[in-house]
């Protein structure tokens, strides 16, 4: 009863809890019915489950038999090996061309060298001349099977006798090989090839240590593979026999005997048989402990919500009921608990009653604080000298805004922002001393942080205004180097309702300024165009060359782009957001192409010094050199293949090549290249080879006078529409209006 009185029903506590419990009776709901439902079709799923790992582990052998096949075939009739049979038929081993060899061993180091090969070593075993070639040059077979690989049950007589089996290629038990020097036993898989009437075979060991870690079979069970004679090639386990395995039909996916689940699958390449062997009380025991794990779960998750529902329902109610019943109260008692929400409520509340108390002492004073520039001081967040400003009014009559911009030209840290406020007071007094001279009505505060603000009470903009202002620019010009100053004068207005839009006008004007070293004062309206320096095209090209490394190109594009803001005529904001813009886009680039790098401590600091174009152009230029050579030093690092390519486009873009020409030299399927292009360079196959010869394509348009045809076909495309099309999709204008332009401009 004292419980239903303390929590009546309707109370916020009953209602958050009972929402709580229903929330955990349906949540107990569900996974009781999951618990259920998954100890009935556990069984089928494990089956299931093993089924899709044995067929997932056949497909990747399967694909990697068939890449093995597909490599030797390739190697067994290669003009370079067929050629050094020749040499050393003529002449013996001392007449066989070495430049031939190393080309063989380079193929093969190729071969070996691929991770997701598995191959320890490729050889071609020249058996008439008793030497063999392999990753590391050539080498006697003696010296082959009798020291480097040697295993009793391969010997040199084995290698030395050619198989009958039928086939191309003949796979042979794995056995543990003695390899030296100090390369300790490894678990290979031998396989020959089986060509008739050819002088010499190819042999490859597969590490099938290395390929079964990759297989990640499940824990607690075997592995057999075996050919198709039912031979086992390969054993996870060496004391396993294959002898055990049950007889298998060829068509049942799985055979459950004596307690021992066996799953069979046969490849479709080469003609396995691949086998699983898992006991059944292993996955019986698996199968109770989860579910007693489950059950504990459960009872445990049900008893922490039941009592977490009631602590978080109380925790809830009791500040609001307390803040409640604090609202009717003359003084409110300030709440203060571990929920931020409730507390910046209370003192909301606190807030509201004290602010209620000061509007109405306001509006009970004879001099509203809204026109006082203690006012606006306070809505800046200015700290100001009470007693200085406590008679400065806003009043009736003609007035005019001037706002005098502040830019200080060095990086602000705390230290230089205090020697900054310190100098913008004294910037304050100085405008103050000389403007109240010639109008003793005229007020001068501070509006921002680097913004100062006058009203000047006058009739017209007189002559004396002007020369006012003027003295200012040369008290301000001394100190360039270290500020610039922007002052800008509004019209006239009549009444002082209108300062909101008097001080919208000045600060539309500050924006005209021109990016020059001086202080610069503003009396009329411009009309300021839009511009943004770089185009689309552009920026992608300064993107791109950016990515690829080339400092040069870049710093052509960022020239070319300053020179044509300065032409147009841009403003010192514009060239600021320019400046800006590019500089965050580089060293974006180089975070995207994951690379770290320690940036200069100058590289800022002379962005936030510069004003002129030319000094922009020097600092995104460091910018630039400081990026390409991060970006070179990575590719060195650990691009080569990226590296091969753009050299291989440089050098080719005249030529017909593709991503599968390319592909075929690296010995790299195409559809890894470009994936692999587009992870290192955020730009695929194509783009890059655009790239390449749109660049050199303006290259011939600035120096020579071949024809726009024969621009075309000189950097590869053989169609001049396709060469227009893309020339203009890569920089925005016709080639022919480019060379133009270029020649217009050197004009």
């Amino acid at each position: 009863m004292n419980l239903i009185k303390r929590f009546p029903f309707h109370s916020l506590f009953v209602k958050m809890l009972l929402y709580f419990l229903i929330v955990i009776v349906l949540l107990s709901s569900y996974n009781i019915w999951s618990l259920t439902f998954y100890t009935r079709n556990v069984g089928n799923e494990i089956v299931h489950y093993n089924r899709t790992l044995i067929r997932n582990t056949v497909d990747s052998f399967e694909k990697q038999y068939k890449t093995w096949k597909s490599s030797l075939l390739t190697l067994q009739h290669d003009e370079y090996v067929l050629s050094v049979q020749r040499q050393a038929e003529g002449s013996g081993k001392a007449g066989i061309d070495y430049l031939q060899i190393e080309k063989i061993t380079a193929q093969i180091r190729g071969l070996v060298g691929q991770p997701y090969y598995h191959l320890n070593n490729v050889m071609i075993y020249y058996r008439n001349h008793a030497f063999l070639l392999e990753k590391d040059g050539l080498v006697d077979e003696d010296r082959m099977f009798d020291y480097y690989y040697v295993n009793k049950s391969y010997p040199l007589d084995f290698w030395k006798n050619r198989g009958n089996e039928p086939g191309f290629l003949l796979t042979l038990p794995s056995r543990t090989f003695a390899i030296n020097p100090d390369r300790g036993n490894v678990l290979l898989l031998p396989i020959r090839t089986n060509v008739a009437g050819s002088p010499y075979e190819i042999i490859a060991f597969v590490d099938m240590q290395k390929w079964y870690e990759t297989y990640q079979g499940r824990p607690g069970s075997q592995f057999f593979l075996l050919d198709s004679a039912g031979q086992p090639l390969f054993k996870s386990d060496e004391t396993a026999m294959a002898e055990d395995l049950p007889a298998w039909d060829g068509k049942t996916e799985w055979i459950l005997n004596d307690g021992t689940y066996y799953f069979y699958e046969r490849g479709s390449e080469s003609g396995f048989t691949y086998v699983t062997v898992i006991p059944h009380d292993n996955l019986n025991q698996n199968i109770t402990r989860m579910n007693w794990i489950a059950l504990l779960l459960f009872a445990a998750t049900v008893l922490i919500g039941i009592g977490a529902s009631f602590f978080f329902s109380r925790t809830i109610n009791r500040p609001l009921k307390k803040m409640i019943t604090g609202l009717n109260q003359i003084e409110t008692e300030l709440y203060q608990g571990s929920i931020a929400e409730f507390n910046a409520i209370s003192d909301h509340l606190q807030g509201l009653k004290h602010e209620r108390r000061q509007i109405k002492a306001w509006m009970e004073s004879t001099r509203p604080m809204l026109t006082s520039y203690n006012y606006m001081a306070r809505f800046k967040n200015i700290e100001i000298d009470p007693q200085a400003s406590k008679d400065l009014w806003v009043g009736d009559g003609a007035f005019m805004i001037v706002v005098h911009q502040l830019r200080y030209r060095q990086l602000q840290t705390d230290r230089l922002r205090e020697l900054m406020l310190k100098a913008t007071a004294k910037i304050q007094e100085i405008i103050r001393l000389q403007i109240g001279s010639a109008f003793p009505l005229s007020h001068t505060f501070q509006m921002e942080t680097q913004q100062i603000l006058t009203i000047v009470y006058t009739g017209e903009k007189s002559g004396q205004l002007q020369q006012c202002l003027g003295r200012l620019k040369q008290i301000f010009d001394q100190d360039r180097s270290s500020y610039l100053i922007t002052i800008a004068v509004s019209s006239l207005f009549q009444q002082s309702a209108d300062f909101d839009q008097a001080y919208a006008e000045a600060l539309s004007l500050i924006g005209q300024a021109k990016p020059v070293e001086e202080t610069q004062i503003i009396w009329e309206k411009e009309p300021v165009p839009e511009l943004t320096g770089f185009t689309t095209e552009q920026e992608h090209e300064f993107y791109v060359n950016l990515q690829a490394g080339s400092e040069t190109a870049c710093r052509q594009l960022v020239q070319r782009a300053l020179e044509g803001l300065d032409r147009q005529g841009a403003t010192s904001e514009q060239l600021q957001r320019f400046a800006d813009h590019t500089a965050l886009r580089i060293r974006r680039t180089v975070e995207l192409l994951k690379i770290v790098h320690e940036w200069r401590p100058d590289t800022p600091l002379m962005l936030s010094y510069s004003v002129t174009p030319d000094q922009y152009r020097e600092s995104l230029e460091l910018l630039i050199s400081e990026a390409a050579r991060a970006i070179k030093l990575k590719r060195e690092e650990n691009y080569d293949i990226i590296q091969y390519v753009i050299t291989f486009l440089e050098t080719h873009y005249a030529e017909d090549i593709s991503l599968d020409l390319l592909a075929q030299k690296l010995n790299m399927s195409p559809t890894y290249l470009s994936g692999y292009i587009k992870e290192k360079t955020g730009s695929n196959f194509s783009d890059q080879l655009n790239a390449v010869r749109i660049f050199k394509a303006k290259e011939l348009l600035e120096s020579t006078s071949l024809s726009i045809q024969e621009v075309g076909n000189s950097i590869g495309y053989r169609n001049v529409t396709s060469f227009i099309r893309m020339f203009k999709k890569e920089t925005g204008q016709p080639p022919g209006d480019y060379r133009k332009t270029i020649l217009r401009n050197k004009g």
